[in-house]
């Protein structure tokens, strides 16, 4: 638990550091993200169209948001996250995602307090983002579920759930593309064993309407190799 707090400490530290050093284009956002789906590293964490919105701060090398992501569905998974990033150097980012699962039907107890790991449905993710070369525009993410709901049923030991994904994405003249692969090292969360678990290409794309409005949109196609499991995703973005 000591390691959890010295962590989280060390990222507000250097997040006070850069608001109190703020530029003039640093900024506070507010985003809402549609989708079809919510699929997330080659898992679907819905059956029907979902809602996420997010409300933030953005720096040349901090980034601070809450996100939460609501199903059209009833008595569905919904989730509040707080996200934490640092721009550590240049080639590296390191970041802090506390995600917290919510029952989200009407008089459900979501018991965000609760922070006893073996009853918490609060799960702490630390991760670093890793850009090798200057001029190819790829970059690997490495992250682990340290502490929190990520555990065995039976013995409620941490399943340290690790994730590495491999990720290439480059801006065209009309449109921005990307391709990725994920992996998980070990049994956990994503698989029962070593195993690939996310495969995927995306289209960005703005959408103009009447000439007037222009709206981000990205379409993607995720396929999950160990699950046999096949999504195409449609997001739009108003911000």
């Amino acid at each position: 638990m000591k390691r959890i707090l010295f962590l989280f400490a060390l990222l507000i530290l250097l997040g006070a550091q850069n608001l109190i050093a703020a530029k003039a284009d640093s900024c506070l956002f507010v985003q809402l993200d549609l989708a079809n789906r919510w699929i997330w590293r080659g898992v679907a964490y819905s059956e029907a169209p979902v809602i996420q919105p997010s409300l933030g701060f953005e720096s040349d090398k901090l980034f601070v948001s809450l996100w939460g992501s609501y199903p059209f569905e009833r008595r569905a998974y919904g989730e509040v996250d707080l996200i934490l990033e640092y721009q550590l150097f240049p080639q590296l980012k390191i970041g802090f995602t506390d995600y917290f699962a919510v029952n989200d039907s009407m008089g459900a107890r979501h018991e965000f307090f609760d922070m006893k790991r073996e009853t918490t449905s609060h799960m702490f993710d630390a991760y670093f983002q890793y850009q090798p070369f200057e001029k190819i525009p790829v970059s690997l993410l490495y992250s682990v579920w340290f502490w929190g709901a990520d555990r065995d049923e039976e013995t409620l030991k941490q399943n340290m759930s690790s994730y590495l994904e491999l990720k290439f994405e480059k801006e065209y003249e009309l449109f921005t593309a990307s391709a990725f692969a994920g992996f998980t090292p070990s049994k956990g969360f994503y698989a029962s064993k070593a195993a690939l678990v996310n495969l995927g290409v995306g289209i960005e794309k703005p959408i103009t309407l009447g000439g007037i409005i222009t709206i981000p949109a990205k379409v993607e196609l995720v396929v999950n190799p160990e699950t046999q499991n096949v999504y195409i995703n449609a997001i739009i973005t108003l911000n």
